[in-house]
């Protein structure tokens, strides 16, 4: 039963979900092309709304689906989550966030459309963006209402990678709050390097936001992403 439903998971949902990218990045592109907003802000509304399309495709794939969300900042926020799959990309949409800066890896800026919108929503390559650039994109994205987005990790292939300290240090250095998130089951629905979708429970968490006062000294940033990501696998280990 377990094979046969990954069977259908992989060729008629995942097909269906391949489908609705192209479909709905077909019918807006003309319209983002011409109208990209503020700074790219209609482009990062629309990755919200496709992901949300996604989220469909994933509830259709698993075997239950549970989100958990804390009350968001006023303000623009650091968003630092656990990374395991291609799949939490979307899943950021289903805590809330919707005009969202992601600091992502390189490849994805060599897909074709996709290098388009993550341009033109103003997303960072996290290889190629030198540090000083880096650090002011993201203050400026701050400064213009956007949440900025890290999968602290760095990779999805080791789920119990220390957080690198970089978010961490860019809220210390801004004073805007870090959400921690929790993303659960993606793993097991869309390991890294594979194509097949199995039936997974997905769980999805946001926590009250941490401040930056919080921890003080010279490696308070270290000590921020520590305690974020022992919140993080601590309720991914209890939700098992």
């Amino acid at each position: 039963m377990y094979a046969l439903r990954t069977l259908f998971n992989t060729a008629i949902i995942g097909s269906s979900a391949i489908l609705w990218l192209f479909l709905s990045g077909l019918a807006a592109g003309p319209f983002l092309w011409l109208f990209p907003g503020e700074k790219g802000r209609n482009v990062r509304k629309f990755v919200y709304f496709q992901s949300r399309g996604i989220l469909f495709f994933v509830r259709l794939c698993s075997c239950g689906f549970k989100v958990s969300r804390a009350p968001r900042p006023q303000g623009p926020c650091i968003v630092a989550a656990n990374h395991a799959s291609s799949l939490d990309l979307y899943c950021v949409a289903a805590l809330g966030f919707d005009n969202v800066v992601y600091v992502t890896k390189g490849w994805v800026f060599r897909l074709p459309f996709f290098r388009f919108v993550m341009h033109a929503a103003g997303y960072l390559d996290a290889e190629k963006t030198p540090p000083e650039e880096m650090l002011a994109r993201c203050k400026a994205a701050l400064e213009n209402g956007c949440d900025i987005v890290l999968f602290p990790q760095g990779s999805r292939k080791n789920p119990q990678a220390r957080f690198k300290s970089g978010a961490f240090y860019l809220a210390e250095m801004m004073g805007v709050p870090v959400v921690p998130a929790a993303i659960g089951g993606t793993g097991e629905m869309l390991p890294a390097g594979s194509i097949r979708l199995r039936p997974a429970e997905i769980i999805l968490k946001s926590f009250p936001a941490v401040m930056p006062g919080e921890f003080t000294g010279p490696l308070a940033h270290l000590e921020m992403a520590r305690a974020v990501k022992n919140q993080i696998m601590q309720f991914l280990e209890e939700s098992k």
